[in-house]
């Protein structure tokens, strides 16, 4: 029986890029009905397509699937209908909808529902980058404005500038580093179109890079805390964000360790294997669903699915140097950094980075900070494991804690102790710049960030007993430590007989520990879009690091990040002891008894004892004010800005208190 209705000769776009049957209209049927927009173009077919312009071509076609298959509901939802507590709930549960979908996740995504969105059909793929007035021709009059790149290697140069000194998952860069060069994309509404895009990434590694990038304000945007530019930002950086992980899935082949000096690379950098590129992205992933969503599930998920991609490439059983050794000890060592350096079946060699020209106070000049990054976190993580145990009712059902437990702390305190000392001892002060060069001293940083969080975590039970950090409410309240401690009279003199240390003696530790966190908040080097390989005639490279200061700019604007800040749970817990200190200091102070603080005075006497107290004071109030301008920077992701609404509450009940 022959058909009633024939073939058209020309089909609409958004017809040919889902496979469906178009009736010619216009506009036709299926665009009416999924309110897409109808465009018809003569068809390229009839001959090989090769290079970067057909590749480019693949990935949107792959993004335009993606698009279509995350269509959300009709009704729109105000964020008014949830309390912030039940979107992180709602946040945390809700996986993201994948055009083939995985066992890990499926369904709608909270943050479309909650805007009312309606995905809309890509347009073919633009042809290689626009200027900046053709962009604004086709989106119209500006009231928003996107961060955006013109192509690889504008993008990687991005990558170096915002995202490598504070996580070094690259080889260093292949060419001379310059000035950020993003374009600036106007824009009237929210909704995702990747032909607004100058140009569209073709690997799941430069596609996660540029979700992350898609975070950050542009540079003197005045709306860019605006609640209409934050949600741009959020709809393309959440685009990229499943638009890498769909790639990375795609890219998933049969392959063998061998393969990956043989084979290609990446078009981002000429050392990465191109099989490296999932692994990469999907690191980059875990640190976006932490900073940017907030949300730890995912951030396990992702980075448990890079470190399972890591080894059944052998990432981790590398002994002998090659081409490739560079980016491999990168990847593996960035991908899974919890698992302990004593594994017998670990054979890779730790990263070394070779940023700066340092002295290390009589440390060996080839000691590196990897190693003690990676015994830290292993510290910290016997450190949460205790504090958990210390501060849960299961605990203590079974009588008194065990007294192994006073052993276990003590050595533990003492093992941080010694790396700390270790730790301590480097300084950098050569003049030298650089995406390496910060790398290095970020590293060191960061081991001495996560020894020193380990340890106040531990003698915060003993410090604190009577005090449950009460504004722990709804953000990252699922992560690790038990961030809630309220411990009954019985559990108080169950940990008063088996700690090793008094309540003074705890409360000192933690006062120093929280205090060198926030030194090295303050100074941790912030992105210098403005920096080049080349430097003008008279400028001065580089800055001292430790407890020197750095030459750049100590108060970055609010609307622009200072790190890629994962470590943000370590400054909120720091914070929080500053904030309980300075609040039973200052009450002292008022009621002109110093007897409840005098053992957190500096050799006080009975002459002196305002002036100690009035210098604890300050000290604790420079403390709270470095962390919280350092974090208040990184709100801008949207997870740590969770983390910034709570401080601030904070921050005003202790100084208005």
């Amino acid at each position: 029986m022959p058909s009633t209705s024939r073939p058209v000769k020309v089909a609409c776009l958004a017809c040919r890029a889902s496979k469906i049957r178009c009736d010619g209209q216009v506009p036709c049927a299926n665009c009416t009905i999924h309110r897409q927009e109808c465009q018809y173009q003569p068809s390229r077919r009839g001959g090989a397509r090769r290079g970067p312009v057909a590749a480019e071509e693949r990935a949107m076609k792959k993004a335009q699937r993606l698009q279509t298959a995350t269509k959300v509901n009709n009704h729109a939802v105000t964020n008014y209908e949830f309390t912030p507590a039940q979107i992180l709930q709602i946040n945390a549960a809700t996986p993201v909808s994948l055009s083939s979908p995985s066992p890990i996740e499926t369904g709608p995504r909270l943050s479309d529902t909650l805007q009312g969105k309606d995905s809309l059909g890509f347009p073919s793929s633009p042809r290689g980058p626009r200027t900046g007035q053709g962009l604004r021709e086709t989106v119209g009059h500006p009231t928003q404005s996107l961060r955006a790149y013109r192509c690889d290697q504008d993008l990687i140069n991005a990558y170096y500038i915002f995202i490598h000194p504070y996580l070094p998952l690259l080889p260093p860069p292949a060419m001379s580093q310059y000035m950020d060069k993003p374009v600036a994309l106007s824009m009237r509404s929210a909704h995702v179109d990747a032909s607004h895009l100058p140009y569209w990434p073709t690997t799941s590694l430069g596609l996660a890079v540029a979700a992350i990038l898609a975070l950050i304000p542009l540079p003197g945007d005045v709306h860019a805390i605006e609640n209409e530019a934050v949600t741009l930002r959020r709809s393309y950086a959440d685009y990229f964000a499943r638009s890498a992980l769909d790639v990375s899935e795609e890219s998933l082949v049969p392959s063998s360790n061998s393969e990956l000096t043989q084979g290609p690379c990446s078009p981002l950098h000429p050392e990465i294997p191109q099989q490296l590129e999932p692994i990469l992205a999907l690191a980059l992933l875990s640190l976006y669903e932490c900073c940017q969503r907030g949300n730890v599930p995912k951030m396990r998920i992702r980075a448990n699915q890079a470190l399972t991609m890591a080894m059944d490439l052998s990432l981790h059983t590398q002994k002998s140097a090659n081409n490739c050794s560079d980016a491999i000890r990168r990847c593996w060592w960035s991908t899974a950094p919890l698992i302990t350096s004593d594994d017998f079946r670990i054979t890779t060699p730790y990263i070394v980075i070779r940023g700066c020209r340092e002295v290390r106070n009589s440390l060996p000049l080839d000691i590196h900070p990897w190693p003690y990054i990676l015994q830290a976190q292993s510290l910290l993580h016997r450190s949460c494991t205790i504090t958990r145990q210390l501060s849960n009712e299961t605990t203590y059902d079974h009588g008194c804690l065990p007294c192994s437990f006073h052993n276990e702390i003590k050595h533990l305190d003492s093992s941080l102790l010694n790396i700390a000392t270790e730790t301590d001892r480097y300084c950098c002060i050569a003049n030298c710049q650089g995406t390496e060069a910060d790398a290095e001293r970020v590293l060191w940083a960061i081991s001495r960030v996560l020894i020193h969080t380990a340890r106040l975590l531990i003698h915060r039970v003993r410090a604190f007993p009577d005090r449950p950090t009460d504004s722990f409410t709804t953000t990252f309240k699922s992560s690790t430590s038990g961030n809630s401690i309220s411990l009954s009279s019985s559990q108080r003199t169950q940990i008063d007989a088996i700690f090793p240390f008094n309540e003074q003696e705890s409360m000192r530790i933690c006062i120093r520990s929280a205090l060198l966190i926030s030194r090295v908040f303050r100074h941790l080097p912030t992105p210098d879009p403005m920096y080049s390989d080349t430097p003008a005639d008279g400028e001065t490279l580089g800055f001292g690091f430790g407890l020197g200061l750095s030459s750049r700019d100590s108060r970055p604007s609010l609307t622009s990040p200072r790190s890629l800040p994962y470590m943000a749970w370590c400054g909120m817990q720091s914070f929080y002891v500053l904030a309980m200190v300075l609040r039973r200091v200052r009450a002292a102070l008022s009621a002109g008894t110093l007897s409840s603080v005098y053992d957190l005075l500096d050799r006080p006497t009975e002459r002196t004892a305002i002036q100690d107290a009035e210098r604890l004071e300050e000290e604790l109030h420079m403390g709270i004010e470095s962390l919280r301008v350092s974090m208040k920077a990184d709100g801008v992701y949207e997870g740590v800005g969770r983390i910034v609404r709570e401080l601030e509450s904070v921050y005003d009940a202790t100084m208005m208190g």
